[in-house]
């Protein structure tokens, strides 16, 4: 894990308060990368299991139909304006992959539970 410079509550020296200003901008460009990159991956990863959702057949193809219509209206209910940038539509984002997840863990256990 890379170290980067204190935020100093008080500047000792001219400057200081602006070399506080940039670290600070790298690390909100920095941590805003690795965060995208996490809900990227999460997505590419739901995207697989929806996929195998798919092709599901049988009784389980009755209740994956169910859980992508649900999945399916979640995803259109999504109330979100990323022209403004807030904090909360990626919260709202965040927190609907993480309730897609919940669903296919859910879905992949009852798959599980059922061919034992």
């Amino acid at each position: 894990m890379r170290r980067f410079p204190r935020l100093l509550a008080r500047p000792t020296e001219h400057g200081e308060v602006e070399r506080g200003l940039a670290s600070l901008s790298f690390l909100l460009d920095e941590t805003a990368a690795h965060y995208v990159a996490r809900l990227q991956r999460e997505i590419r990863q739901l995207t697989l299991a929806v996929r195998a959702l798919e092709r599901s057949e049988g009784q389980e193809g009755k209740k994956s139909r169910k859980l992508l219509a649900k999945a399916a209206a979640k995803l259109q209910s999504l109330p979100i304006a990323p022209e403004k940038g807030r904090r909360k539509d990626l919260r709202k984002i965040d927190r609907l992959i993480g309730e897609l997840e919940g669903l296919l863990e859910e879905t992949s256990r009852e798959n599980g539970d059922s061919s034992s």
